[in-house]
């Protein structure tokens, strides 16, 4: 087991297999709790929609209103949104928005980051001009500039996590539409991989900027569900045909800059994560372990680390606090080995799914008596762990001996 000095050593002793003193934990919009510290970016102030012809009655999307209510990022409004009806246009209950990327969003009074209304590249003839209007801008130093002195303050001693925001698959599903996107795969071959192409140019871009402006960063996470409920989005064949060329160059910016890169992503994928630890990813991210499942998981224990939240789908919002606490166990070791590979990760918007204090509770108590691995009796590693998981159900834990 290694010295562990602080935070930033644990979790790179979780990614590298090296023997943390415990779980690193990581509580994305908590600065002064877990193990690492997240860092946002801000809309450019030089980005406000709106004022062209066919962005009438769009809104900004900044994300997360608090962006806008806190004042950190202010919208110049156009004409046709300066009447007193639009004053309060953040109360709207119904309302489209435009993001940074031309995705237009849909609101609908429920607390939420919404969801893509209908796709704005109809057309990849058009392609040349969206970009020429939709590129976000990704150098202005501002941008950048509200997290990176929060760090500085509050996250002394953290691992620096910088956001990428949504991914490639997402900014491109976006702007096609999601199933479009998918027969673009098979029918606009060339298309497509020049959209792509020129994504990937833009996250890179993006990846540049933090170092640039002093975030230092030891790793990025980024965000692109790959999957549903039932596997990947794509055969493993087409998903290194195409997104190979995406993943390995945002990957090896990330070790060139001397940062780990980490990959939040849903659905039932493990017929493609062989593939990602080949392009180098460091780490994945998984919200819900259950929807791949722990027996498929089981074969990449050891070969990447896996932050895991209780499972969102099932326990976390529905189980008992003494299930949720005992599933803390169930996750150390179906993810992580006896020599880290493990990190627990707590869903920030836990009214989303509608989680109780007590099993928010129960999350962190269940860290503090498996989490620790001077606590774990030795024989609880190789103790058999079950082949059949039902989503809502939650193992007794090992026999205290033998």
């Amino acid at each position: 087991m290694v010295l562990v000095i602080n935070s930033i050593e644990r979790v790179k002793a979780a990614l590298n297999f090296e023997g943390p003193d415990k779980a690193p934990i990581w509580r994305a919009f908590s600065s002064c709790e877990g193990d690492v510290f997240t860092m946002f970016r801000m809309p450019s102030k030089h980005w406000q929609p709106g004022h062209y012809k066919n962005e009438k009655g769009l809104f900004p999307y900044a994300g997360d209103d608090s962006i806008i209510k806190a004042k950190l990022w202010t919208w110049d409004r156009p004409e046709w949104a300066q009447s007193p009806e639009f004053d309060k246009w953040l109360e709207i209950i119904l309302r489209e928005e435009i993001d940074e990327w031309g995705t237009i969003w849909k609101r609908a009074g429920v607390v939420t980051m919404g969801h893509p209304s209908r796709p704005t590249l109809l057309d990849y003839k058009k392609l040349d001009d969206y970009i020429k209007r939709y590129t976000p801008y990704y150098e202005d130093k501002d941008s950048y500039s509200f997290f990176i002195k929060l760090k500085n303050t509050m996250g002394q001693d953290k691992y620096w996590m910088c956001s990428l925001n949504l991914g490639p698959f997402q900014m491109a599903a976006n702007m096609r539409e999601f199933s479009e996107l998918l027969i673009d795969h098979k029918r606009n071959t060339q298309n497509l991989k020049h959209l792509l192409e020129y994504i990937t140019e833009q996250f890179i871009i993006f990846e540049k900027m933090w170092v640039r402006y002093n975030a230092e960063p030891h790793g990025f996470i980024l965000y692109d569900d790959l999957g549903e409920q039932a596997g990947p989005f794509f055969s493993p064949k087409m998903f290194k045909e195409f997104w190979e060329p995406v993943y390995i160059p945002l990957i090896e910016t990330a070790h060139d800059l001397g940062c780990n890169f980490h990959l939040h992503c849903c659905g039932k994928i493990e017929r493609i994560i062989s593939l990602l630890i080949e392009w180098g990813l460091d780490a994945l991210e998984l919200d819900s372990p259950r929807m791949t499942g722990y027996p498929d998981l089981n074969q990449f224990r050891g070969k990447i680390m896996m932050w895991g939240c209780v499972n969102i789908q099932s326990i976390y919002p529905l189980n008992t606090p003494g299930e949720v606490e005992r599933e803390v166990w169930h996750m150390v070791r179906n993810l992580g080995t006896s020599r880290g590979g493990f990190g627990a990760y707590f869903y920030p918007q836990e009214n989303h799914i509608i989680v109780s204090k007590e099993n928010i509770k129960a999350f962190t108590t269940g860290l503090e008596k498996y989490g620790e691995y001077s606590k774990i009796p030795e024989h609880w590693w190789t103790y058999l762990v079950p082949t059949d998981w039902r989503d809502n159900e939650v193992p007794s834990l090992p026999p205290m001996m033998d």
